[in-house]
């Protein structure tokens, strides 16, 4: 590992054998030449980053089964891809028959409390009730008919896309099950990717800034699947349908910290709504916060520890900034980001300004 030792190995001011090194150079290029690809194929590099993220994923429990010496390391890659593309799958295909009933029990609903609508009799009492009245109406009517609306456009843009879409979920699952493979590969032939008087520094940092991802992601695994479990089985006590499904999204966009929890709020507040009324939502609220409270408080510090050492508002900041850029795909690789250039200025900015 890189310490804060070797920053001041020489004297502030002098050149040394740091002050030569050119793999600074070559790594930012290297992000600037993804940046560059994303802008030119976003379907393409973004199914390759979902892919990558995924690898990832699937390498923890990989890694744990290969410990235990009963399989090799393809065998033990090949089990983890299968249960985590099988966990994909039941989750996708239960988000459409989902969407279907509910629109089914919802809308029908939505429409005869509009026809139904009865205006108080205090506002017809006067002219600018009346006017309030119709206004209420006419909004209620048009908000049934724009959520229709937003159903069929969503429908079509779905098959307009489909080309691209089956594009980059072929990329997508072929990148997610091979990159793994790759990893052995990548690591033995680094040295090339970097000119041969910084070569050392630059596999050093490249080895740690992977080694602090893995590290996010395997502690957000166990996590995720926590947060899942006590969502699923809270809701389910609160009489809440779906619950698996709900707990298995809560689980999923755990990945986004802080802002994955609004996420998962929006569909198990609307089940809420739809099968409990205002009490409904005041259990689903309920449940979110205990099982929010519990990642914070309980899961998160012991789980994650303080390797990472990132404040929360540079956190949501960073996803902030990284989605408005690469969109979904930069709130995935926000905390990845975060973590490359943070130690990009340890390892190279800081120095370099302590030498200049």
């Amino acid at each position: 590992m890189y310490t804060d030792t070797h920053l001041h190995r020489h004297t502030p001011g002098k050149k040394g054998p740091v002050s030569k090194d050119k793999a600074a150079l070559f790594i930012l290029g290297y992000f600037f030449i993804y940046c560059l690809f994303y802008a030119l194929t976003p379907n393409i590099i973004g199914a390759l980053t979902f892919g990558w993220y995924l690898s990832l994923i699937i390498e923890v429990p990989a890694r744990q089964l290969y410990k235990f010496r009963f399989f090799s390391h393809r065998v033990s890659v090949a089990l983890s891809a299968f249960v985590t593309f099988s966990l994909l799958i039941f989750g996708i295909s239960r988000i459409v028959p989902i969407v279907l009933d509910e629109g089914k029990r919802l809308f029908p609903v939505l429409r005869k409390s509009v026809e139904t609508f009865e205006v108080p009799a205090f506002l017809t009492e006067n002219r600018i009730g009346m006017e309030i009245s119709k206004a209420i109406q006419g909004a209620t009517g048009k908000l049934v008919e724009r959520t229709a609306q937003i159903g069929v456009d969503v429908v079509n843009a779905m098959f307009q896309r489909l080309p691209d879409f089956t594009t980059a979920l072929v990329v997508f699952i072929i990148t997610a099950g091979y990159f793994t493979y790759l990893v052995p590969i990548f690591k033995a032939n680094m040295w090339r990717f970097f000119p041969h008087s910084g070569s050392d520094r630059a596999i050093k940092f490249v080895a740690e800034v992977y080694g602090d991802i893995r590290h996010f992601i395997a502690g957000q695994i166990i996590i995720a699947l926590c947060v899942g479990v006590i969502v699923g089985v809270g809701l389910a006590i609160a009489g809440i349908p779906y619950s698996i499904f709900l707990g298995f999204i809560s689980g999923l966009t755990n990945f986004i910290p802080y802002l994955g929890v609004i996420v998962a709020a929006v569909p198990a507040l609307v089940l809420g709504l739809g099968h409990g009324g205002f009490i409904g939502i005041i259990k689903v609220l309920i449940v979110l916060v205990v099982a929010n409270q519990i990642e914070g408080w309980f899961l998160s510090p012991r789980i994650q520890g303080t390797r990472m050492k990132l404040n929360w508002f540079v956190i949501i900041l960073s996803i902030l900034i990284s989605g408005a850029i690469f969109g979904l795909v930069g709130i995935l690789i926000a905390i990845p980001l975060l973590v490359f250039f943070k130690k990009f200025w340890l390892w190279y900015m800081q120095d370099y300004f302590l030498r200049s």
